[in-house]
């Protein structure tokens, strides 16, 4: 029975969002008060305090049950001010960059790897294209239709068209997030073929900071969080720092890394992510570092049932472990079904409160008692060890079944 969790250093990597700092502590914030009630638990939350000069923030927590209490330092790696400029283009250039990009995806093959993979993903990533061509056809038929026989009626039409589907890039981010995405993808490519040079400059600093962080650690548990686009900066930064410090990861505190509403494979199974590709199989093979990827059917932003090595056809490794998570189990039912059609919220519960217990807990996996192979290889001790005034039993948390990988209980089932 391994000992509870007592000090874990946590660090997050954040998806393609500009919010400073500030913004994702208010969130943090926000969903506390879920988890405490939740578990019957308390938590104090420290200010952030932001270092500006070396793009990172910090904020501590003290949470604590009736027999037990975990500290936490929370570090956030950020990297918003990078992509601030995406969000301020006009959205004429923003029509122009996201239809070059999609020509990228597609006429590289990576769509149709999308396909092979995770088909969900693969209609996610047509989406607003598919949108901006419906209007941009309903347009057109329509003014051709009107202008029929008039002099230049059919260039006039094709006018109309392409304003109709340009339109749909002016309109509010909510519901459809038109804009958005076509920044996203933007970014998407100039990641895979590495042209952010200052990204690259600023992932080598977070690799120096994880390496310093890892060396003074007194903690029992190093967690690196990657969210989303964020997975790829985290595994990325892993990489850098096992290059950086050959003894990364096997002096001190254990290193655990956790994928989350992961987007590996959105810049891994384009050909030209040579880079990436060569990051994943690094942590992957490494055996001072344990790594989990955490996939929700229902958040169509994940690659659902994919293994983020074999998909990009690496030899099998031992890592990492793949997790299916159900976001209905998270959640009381009248908010699920009150958000399950906002794709964009569900996949932002991968890093929120819990309304529920559940084996998945963002909150309890950065600030609980049970360390991260422990929680996953025990789903429901990992729940059943908590009493319901909070306190903590960890002869129980291995007291059931183990759980293991998705791929593992596949292949046991077939």
């Amino acid at each position: 029975m391994q000992q509870p969790i007592k000090k874990r250093d946590v660090i997050f990597v954040c998806g393609y969002e500009v919010s400073r700092p500030e913004g994702h502590h208010r969130r943090f914030s926000k969903e506390l008060p879920l988890f405490e009630a939740a578990w019957n638990v308390k938590a104090d939350l420290s200010p952030p305090s932001v270092d500006e000069k070396n793009y990172t923030a910090i904020w501590k927590l003290k949470t604590r049950g009736p027999n037990w209490q975990v500290d936490t330092d929370y570090r956030m790696f950020w990297w918003g001010d990078i992509i601030a400029a995406d969000f301020e283009m006009s959205n004429l250039r923003r029509f122009y960059v996201g239809w070059l990009a999609f020509l990228d995806f597609v006429l590289s093959g990576a769509l149709f790897a999308y396909f092979r993979t995770n088909w969900r993903y693969a209609l996610f990533f047509l989406y607003p294209y598919v949108l901006m061509l419906i209007a941009g056809f309903a347009g057109f038929y329509i003014s051709r239709r009107l202008l029929g026989g008039v002099p230049l009626g059919d260039l006039i039409s094709v006018l109309i068209g392409l304003a109709c589907a340009f339109v749909m890039v002016t309109l509010p981010p909510k519901p459809l997030y038109i804009g958005y995405l076509l920044n996203d993808w933007y970014f998407a490519s100039d990641l895979v073929h590495r042209r952010r040079v200052h990204l690259d400059q600023r992932l080598d600093g977070f690799a120096r900071e994880l390496v310093q962080v890892a060396r003074q650690s007194t903690a029992d548990e190093i967690l690196i969080v990657g969210h989303s686009l964020g997975a790829v900066q985290a595994i990325d930064v892993a990489a850098r720092a096992k290059r950086l410090d050959p003894a990364f990861g096997t002096k001190g505190a254990p290193v655990r890394i956790m994928t989350i509403g992961s987007s590996l494979l959105k810049i891994g199974l384009h050909p030209k992510a040579a880079e990436l590709k060569a990051a994943v199989s690094a942590v992957a093979n490494d055996s001072d570092l344990y790594w989990v990827e955490f996939q929700a059917m229902t958040d169509i932003v994940n690659f659902y049932k994919s293994n983020p090595v074999t998909d990009l056809d690496l030899p099998p490794a031992g890592m990492p472990v793949v997790q299916i998570v159900r976001v209905k189990h998270m959640l009381k039912p009248e908010t699920y079904k009150g958000l399950k059609r906002d794709f964009f919220r569900v996949h932002r519960q991968f890093v929120m409160g819990n309304e529920q217990r559940y084996y998945y807990d963002y909150y309890m996996m950065c600030c609980g008692p049970i360390a991260l192979p422990q929680r996953v290889e025990y789903h429901a001790g990992a729940v059943d060890s908590f009493a319901p005034d909070g306190s903590f039993n960890p002869a129980l948390v291995e007291s059931g079944q183990r759980s293991g990988s998705f791929f593992d209980e596949k292949s046991s089932a077939s």
